[in-house]
């Protein structure tokens, strides 16, 4: 069993980051695999830019319109799921920035009664995700939009394609440029070529999903589009 929160502490920040570092695959707008050689980059970013929001969430340190959705186990208070909000320019719009599940945990709902408690709160949402996973929020009225970053864009709610969230600046992060100085430090003369040939696949995902997202607002249906 399962219950969802709005309330959040720092140790939930800590259990929450955790999870997003053990997905980080599944929360980045990036081609990324497992174990490749960019996957510790990856995984920082993910983990900073998840904490920083959570940051946000509790303690207003950057004053955005953030707020955060706990999925707690009821035995054991254990933090299973989140979601990160960023709230609009417009108050009744919001974007889901992050959401995540414990593999452990799904199929049971938690995604599905996050989403419902932000729908409760919001008349427009906007999110991002691979291809692979429109099916799953198409069952929940969400509907495809466009592409952006190699992701899939979808909305549910009001149609407003002026909508925009404001978010954080991670260009001058301390913690993401250490992150990167280690990666340099680790390839050495190998590091652009590695970046080189990231940015090369990046592109062809960002082309297949371009194509995936002008055939479905076209009016083709996902099985004919991918």
């Amino acid at each position: 069993m399962f219950t969802i929160t709005s309330e959040l502490n720092q140790d939930d920040i800590v259990q929450s980051v955790k999870l997003a570092r053990a997905y980080y695959v599944d929360l980045i707008n990036k081609s990324v695999k497992p174990h490749g050689p960019t996957s510790s980059l990856c995984m920082a970013q993910v983990e900073i830019e998840v904490r920083e929001y959570l940051r946000d969430a509790l303690t207003r340190c950057y004053g955005l319109p953030v707020s955060a959705l706990l999925a707690k186990d009821t035995s054991t208070s254990e933090v299973i799921g989140f979601a990160v909000i960023l709230g609009g320019n417009c108050p009744t719009d919001c974007g889901i920035n992050y959401v995540a599940v414990h593999a452990d945990h799904r199929r049971k709902g938690i995604l599905r009664e996050m989403l419902e408690r932000v729908k409760s709160r919001f008349t427009h949402i906007g999110l991002a995700c691979d291809v692979d996973k429109v099916p799953y929020y198409e069952s929940l009225d969400f509907r495809v939009t466009g592409h952006e970053a190699g992701q899939v864009t979808m909305t549910w709610g009001l149609d407003r394609p002026g909508a925009s969230m404001p978010v954080l600046d991670f260009a001058q992060n301390e913690d993401i440029i250490q992150a990167t100085s280690t990666f340099f430090r680790v390839h050495g003369h190998k590091a652009e070529s590695i970046l080189r040939q990231v940015a090369q696949k990046q592109e062809l995902v960002n082309q297949y999903t371009q194509g995936y997202a002008t055939k479905r607002i076209s009016g083709l249906n996902h099985h004919e589009a991918v």
